[in-house]
């Protein structure tokens, strides 16, 4: 093992390099992942002729051979860092960028770009997992609200998760420590607990995650998430979550229903409804909030979009709703 931990140093190279990339090519990545709107056509120019090329074909052309060098890229570490090759899988690394933008009702706009470079390293596998994120991927995915309806801009947090996945019988259980790259660093982890059931007409999710971060202290997260299919076009799941975060003695609890209709292989709409709970200084009703999420994936593995627009009654607000929109982009490479 003291090999492999001896050459990650030299692997943060690499990452310093993505960062550079990032910083420095940001308006043309996003040039790049908006331009397809505009109807034009493109010249690729060989050597014996000149061809015609769409310019959807260009987009395509370009990710996959974008795509294949982040691969190559990464089977050289993964064999760099290894020292060997033990599989023969295939390496399947992917570079994703987010664009969001948040307008709300009498509140300033905001619009935030990240990324989540998931490094699938075959031969490195047998050990860990990487992944290197502009945010904290693991809270990220903590609620499944985030997943119908996030309200507010991810907070930039530069770091590196190492992750080890392993499943015991049908649960699978992961643990996650991170490190921020911050000054002085700073270090969280995660242990989490997850299962699928299926019972007759509908299916149980539960999860029970045990997480330590130096600003939050420990903290306990768990969800009971119901999932009704309906028929071939509409399933209905019903959402329940709560975390405690010890050092603040804070108790948020999220009950909510959402309403899926698939349309078609690209394009999918929800309904969602979330009502909020808090335990200080006792427990209430924070607020609800109302959303419908249109998601549509404009090329497969490369570019994809979602668009909510939700109206939201806080407590403090005299339960008066405020309307909301979100629209978030996803650049894949």
């Amino acid at each position: 093992m003291y090999p492999i931990v001896q050459r990650l140093f030299i692997f943060g190279s690499f990452y310093s390099g993505c960062q550079l990339f990032y910083s420095r090519n940001f308006l043309f990545l996003f040039f790049y992942s908006t331009i397809f709107f505009l109807p034009v056509r493109v010249l690729s120019l060989t050597p014996n002729e000149k061809t015609e090329e769409t310019f959807e074909e260009f987009l395509i052309r370009n990710n996959k051979e974008l795509s294949e060098w982040f691969d190559s890229q990464a089977e050289a570490i993964d064999l760099f860092l290894v020292g060997q090759k033990l599989t023969t899988k295939k390496n399947e690394t992917t570079f994703r960028i987010e664009n969001s933008s948040f307008v709300k009702e009498r509140e300033t706009f905001n619009n935030t770009t990240g990324f989540r470079i998931v490094l699938r390293l075959p031969n490195l596998e047998k050990y860990w997992q990487l992944q290197l994120t502009s945010y904290d991927e693991v809270e990220d995915k903590r609620g499944a609200k985030n997943k119908y309806v996030k309200q507010a801009p991810k907070d930039q947090n530069y770091g590196a998760t190492i992750g080890w996945f392993q499943n015991l019988g049908k649960i699978r259980t992961s643990f996650q420590p991170r490190i921020e790259l911050q000054d002085p660093l700073k270090v969280s982890h995660s242990f989490t607990f997850e299962s699928l059931i299926s019972v007759n007409t509908f299916h149980v999710n539960p999860k029970l995650e045990l997480f330590a971060h130096p600003d939050k202290g420990v903290g306990i997260f768990n969800a009971y998430n119901f999932d009704f299919p309906l028929n071939r076009f509409f399933s209905l799941t019903w959402i329940n979550e709560g975390e405690y975060q010890e050092k603040n003695h804070v108790l948020g609890v999220s009950h909510g229903l959402s309403l899926g209709q698939h349309l078609n292989s690209k394009k999918s709409i929800s309904y969602n409804i979330f009502c909020d709970y808090n335990n200080r200084p006792d427990y209430h009703l924070l607020g609800y909030n109302l959303s419908v999420s249109w998601s549509e994936i404009i090329y497969r593995k490369i570019l994809d979009y979602r668009v909510t627009p939700y109206l939201e009654f806080i407590g403090e607000k005299g339960f008066v709703g405020v309307p909301g929109l979100n629209i978030n982009f996803y650049l894949t490479f």
